[in-house]
């Protein structure tokens, strides 16, 4: 299936919006989404929440002859599978042009920084050593992968643990864990993949959703890890019509601040889910249970554009017409029933307004949906505003 084609409407408002230094969910420029790493039950196994993207990491290892060139190095692979469960546009089966190159960037961010002790995973010299190989799967695209996907690796090297191995001379022994614990993996550093997005005005966004993905004229991916070290760099043009302003001086620092942030982030909920697992206390651990409870797994696809405010507060109309009204002095956003809203300038006109008919609030409400708010004061509201004509 072809991915779907944006209006001249859509990236005009976009555009427009960027401009004038506001997101569509609601975030400042270099804001970024909340990240939630949950582990499975084996070791090396993680999934990783930014924003709607999803991301599932999981980290195996096999003993093989080493390379000819690196007698006594063990060896890292890293596969990346974008299924139709992420995006109706991938195809199941078949390596893309953004397989490859979230492939390439992660690689390059893991592989060629030396990030992993390959000496540590030898267990003969020119005989045996561990093979690590780290498949990372996308089940949920909502921009930013390569940002998703770093974490999760980074989270499942952190988490896995190999077993212990003898050596005899002729013979390797694989001991199972009840006979030794397994040990952990030896990392140099901590990198991750911080990236930015450029738009036409100039401006430049963090963690750039799908849509402004698509919109954007210039993509910037650092590699830094938790020391403000640069491991790997990404700078692309989306399009060779615009000349864009030298980005990355503008954004270096504050990638390297968010990336020590963000490795301290992972190292906290790996250590406290190891220790939970060698004191078996599944209590306070965050597994893939909790998170599909917490949340449904569908497919970012849809004819809808999520919209975050940030100005209004809200109040609800019940079924029977009492209405809570907080917050007299300031304008309201009213919700009478699904898919149905109504913006009040102040008290007098929502007094107005009660005293009317009820038809008067009856309209055509396919284009607008108002999500369910509280009273409390400043709450975000989510507007969903449905393309009902491509046009």
């Amino acid at each position: 299936m072809k991915e779907t084609l944006l209006t001249n409407c859509e990236r005009n408002f976009i555009n427009k919006c960027i401009a004038e230094e506001t997101r569509l969910d609601g975030r400042k420029l270099l804001e970024p989404r909340p990240v939630q790493i949950y582990f499975g039950s084996n070791w090396g196994c993680c999934m990783v929440s930014l924003g709607h993207t999803k991301a599932v990491a999981q980290v195996s290892c096999d003993i093989q002859q080493p390379k000819a060139s690196r007698p006594n190095e063990g060896m890292v692979r890293i596969n990346v599978e974008l299924a139709p469960l992420a995006a109706q546009h991938f195809e199941s089966g078949r390596q893309s042009e953004a397989t490859i190159l979230l492939s390439r960037q992660l690689e390059k961010c893991f592989k060629d920084s030396k990030c992993v002790d390959l000496e540590s995973l030898c267990i003969v010299a020119d005989k045996k050593v561990w093979n690590l190989r780290i498949d990372i799967s996308i089940i949920n695209h909502d921009g930013n992968l390569v940002d998703c996907a770093s974490i999760a690796t980074l989270a499942a090297l952190m988490h896995f643990h190999r077993p212990d191995v003898t050596s005899t001379g002729e013979e390797v022994i694989i001991h199972p864990a009840t006979e030794k614990d397994f040990l952990p993996l030896t990392l140099f550093h901590y990198p991750v993949c911080i990236s930015f997005i450029t738009f036409e005005s100039g401006k430049t966004v963090m963690d750039p959703t799908y849509a402004e993905e698509r919109i954007g004229v210039a993509e910037l991916t650092f590699g830094m890890n938790s020391y403000r070290e640069l491991c790997s760099l990404h700078f692309d043009y989306l399009t060779k019509t615009m000349i864009i302003e030298d980005a990355i001086s503008a954004v270096s620092s504050h990638a390297a601040n968010y990336a020590a942030k963000l490795v301290q982030q992972i190292k906290d909920v790996v250590i406290k889910d190891v220790q939970s697992r060698y004191k078996k206390d599944n209590s306070d651990v965050c597994r893939f249970k909790e998170s599909i409870q917490k949340s449904k797994i569908t497919t970012m696809i849809g004819d809808h554009v999520n919209i975050k405010l940030r100005k209004w507060d809200a109040i609800v109309v019940a079924e029977d017409d009492q209405m809570e009204i907080e917050n007299k002095d300031k304008s309201q956003i009213i919700k009478y029933e699904e898919g149905t809203a109504e913006l009040i300038s102040d008290y007098d006109d929502l007094c107005k307004k009660e005293e009317g008919s009820s038809s008067m609030y009856e309209s055509d409400s396919d284009d607008l949906q108002i999500a369910e708010a509280s009273t409390s004061e400043r709450k975000n509201i989510i507007i969903d505003l449905v393309n009902e004509d491509s046009d």
